[in-house]
């Protein structure tokens, strides 16, 4: 750590067996081929770190910050990555054997010809993702958000598939229809009475949408269209509306404890600035 305040970045190849450096800040340092084996970083900050080639299995990563990162063929085996921020990280042929990322980001990452046999991705934000030939036998993406995800050619024997995201941005092979335990987000949907607990929809198109009695608290619907959408007894506590369109949606006793209205178009056509 005293190199790394001294302006120092690159460690490459350094070895941190087992060492402590949870919250650390360690931005944009240079750890390729590190032996971090059982390492603990849980909250420590390596956004746009290059770990390409560095070994991190049974690292402790909770809610460690990995956005922009390069993990190329790192090995994340029977690591704890629970809430971890991978957002735009490349993740290409990283191993992921065994891995648990509940509720982790990995909104944009590249995860192309990842081994991630018997990981666990349940609640995991894959929107946008690259998982083109990934390798998912008797792993879990219950109640991911797959929406714009890439699946081509994606290995999932015996994966867990129930209440997962997808719209029509979301590509499958005919090996993996998206009618497999998943919940369709667009245009006319049927959500009625699902829980959407702080999914990302932003920019989705939810126009007329049957959202009624729908709980969407703390989800991000920014940008969002919802013209003439049904949210009749929805819960939008701590929902982020900002910049969205409700122009005609119904919002008959729907809740709105601390909900973002920000550059909305309100049900009656005026916009709410605040």
């Amino acid at each position: 750590m005293q190199r790394y305040s001294a302006g120092e970045r690159n460690f490459k190849g350094v070895n941190l067996v087992r060492a402590k450096l949870h919250d650390a800040n360690l931005e944009g340092i240079n750890l390729h081929s590190a032996n971090l084996y059982s390492a603990r970083l849980q909250g420590a900050n390596l956004e746009r770190a290059v770990l390409d080639n560095a070994r991190l299995d049974n690292a402790e990563l909770e809610g460690i910050n990995l956005e922009n990162a390069s993990l190329v063929e790192a090995d994340l085996s029977e690591s704890t990555l629970e809430r971890a921020n991978l957002t735009n990280a490349d993740m290409r042929g990283v191993k992921l054997y065994e891995s648990s990322l509940y509720y982790a980001c990995l909104k944009g990452a590249n995860l192309r010809g990842t081994q991630a046999a018997f990981a666990l991705f349940n609640g995991a934000n894959l929107r946008e993702a690259d998982l083109r030939d990934i390798e998912l036998y008797d792993g879990s993406l219950e109640g991911t958000n797959l929406m714009g995800a890439d699946l081509s050619g994606a290995q999932l024997e015996y994966v867990k598939l129930n209440r997962f995201l997808y719209d029509s941005e979301t590509t499958f092979d005919d090996t993996f229809p998206p009618h497999s335990g998943g919940i369709y987000i667009g245009a006319g949907a049927n959500l009625k009475g699902i829980d959407l607990t702080n999914a990302d929809l932003s920019e989705a198109d939810l126009s007329e949408a049957d959202l009624s009695f729908t709980n969407l608290r703390g989800a991000n619907l920014s940008g969002a269209i919802l013209f003439q959408a049904n949210l009749e007894g929805a819960n939008l506590d701590y929902t982020d509306l900002t910049d969205a369109n409700l122009e005609q949606a119904n919002l008959i006793d729907a809740q709105t404890r601390m909900t973002i209205f920000c550059n909305t178009v309100m049900p009656d056509g005026t916009m709410l600035l605040q």
